[in-house]
């Protein structure tokens, strides 16, 4: 049987649904009962992506000492630092690192790294390699082989490593070890030319003015070698006032040589080092030339006193003493040159006259013996002519006459007196003979 309230709860749904479905209908439609067109939805915006952040990078800062050096960055060449040492990477990423410096004739650098957020800079000093220059500097030093014109030579190679390393400890070392080598070689000269003038040769104090000239390019704040320097140019330019006197000339000699020249050097030479004893005698000597005897009696006396065992000073203050007619002194001065070196002849001969001028009669025998002493020197045979030259007897004005010549003959090279003097002693004795 038909059951309604069954029937009823079965269709329901069905009825809800289909009334649903008309009111939407009924809505789709325009005022005139036509549907509408369904709207578009408008387009779903996209956001627009965010650029990549850029990688944090440093600048990197190089400098090196010394400069022109290679830079590695992890093993990989990046440049060279310039003439002042400097070397700049631009955008380093932040990471860890191995620099590099490099350098010929250097031990290389090499140091870690880390890139921060700020822009570093490495200082980087490499050390040179000197065990190769030193053994080379030594085997020169060794063989003698300190300056030119032979080469390789000691002071060649210290100028070129003097211009690599500057500052390096070593090559100061170098330096103080050739400059004294420079000083021992010029000693020897500088020595001769007080003990032993007329032996010594003018390219001999050449040679010594080379070598102190080196010394001083290597150590030119050193007192004493710059005092040996002008003392050395001093005495080159006396001899060659000797030398050229002998020869004719004047005062002016070529070169710088003259007394004024000769003079001026030699008070330089004591200006830098006022306790050295040689720059004095040889000034003494000049002045003595200079006919300032006065003045070079002063001088010597200093020179004894600063060297009392200078036999050869002693001699020569004995000359100004005679020439200044103090004949008393003059021979006690010759005398303590005698006590120092009996053997000396230039003290016998100046004995010899300073005796005779006081009127001891046997004074002629120490001229003998200064004759025996040393039969090269003119000097004996001059101060013998000028005692002969004084005697009334006709005999020995005679023998005055070829003892001044001997003398000038023995003297050619001007370095026992002037050549002058007894020439013009000589002329005046013919005169007399007339």
């Amino acid at each position: 049987m038909w059951n309604r309230k069954k029937y009823l709860a079965q269709t329901a749904p069905f009825i809800a649904i289909v009334c649903l479905l008309t009111a939407s209908l009924a809505l789709a439609q325009d005022p005139s009962g036509r549907p509408t067109k369904p709207t578009k939805k408008p387009p779903v915006k996209r956001p627009t992506p965010k650029p990549e952040p850029e990688p944090i990078t440093v600048i990197l800062t190089v400098l090196t000492n010394p400069p022109e050096c290679e830079i590695y960055i992890n093993g990989e060449r990046k440049g060279v630092t310039n003439a002042e040492g400097r070397f700049q990477i631009e955008r380093l990423p932040l990471a860890h690192y191995s620099v590099e410096a490099r350098k010929e004739g250097y031990s290389p650098s090499l140091r870690g790294f880390q890139a921060g957020s700020e822009s570093p800079t490495l200082v980087f000093k490499l050390e040179p390699i000197m065990d190769r220059f030193v053994k080379e500097f030594d085997s020169l030093i060794t063989s003698g082989r300190l300056a030119g014109p032979q080469t390789p030579n000691a002071m060649e190679l210290v100028e070129k490593l003097s211009k690599q390393f500057p500052d390096h400890a070593e090559i100061a070392r170098m330096k103080g070890v050739l400059a004294t080598r420079f000083a021992e070689a010029a000693a020897p000269a500088i020595t001769s030319t007080i003990t032993n003038w007329r032996a010594i040769t003018r390219d001999e104090i050449l040679r010594a003015l080379d070598a102190n000239t080196n010394a001083l390019a290597l150590k030119g704040d050193d007192k004493r070698s710059q005092a040996e320097g002008a003392y050395l140019r001093g005495v080159l330019a006396l001899r060659d006032f000797l030398t050229y006197s002998a020869q004719g000339a004047t005062e002016s000699a070529p070169n710088g040589g003259g007394l004024t020249g000769a003079r001026s050097e030699l008070e330089k030479s004591i200006e830098f080092d006022d306790g050295w004893a040689p720059p004095r005698y040889q000034l003494g000597v000049v002045q003595m030339y200079s006919g300032d005897i006065a003045t070079a009696e002063a001088t010597f006396i200093k020179v004894t006193q600063m060297e009392p065992k200078w036999a050869f000073a002693h001699c020569y203050l004995g000359q100004a003493y005679h020439a200044n007619g103090k004949f008393k002194e003059a021979i006690e001065t010759f005398r303590r040159a005698l006590e120092i070196d009996p053997s000396y002849a230039a003290a016998h001969a100046g004995l010899g006259l300073a005796r005779a001028s006081k009127g001891e009669r046997d004074a002629i025998k120490d001229i003998e013996r200064a004759m025996q002493l040393d039969s090269s020197s003119g000097l004996p045979h001059l101060n013998m002519a000028i005692l002969l030259s004084q005697s009334r007897r006709r005999q020995d004005r005679d023998r005055a006459l070829q003892e001044f010549k001997t003398a000038i003959q023995k003297n050619a090279q001007n370095l026992d007196f002037l050549n002058s003097r007894a020439e013009q002693l000589l002329a005046n004795l013919q005169k007399q003979k007339r």
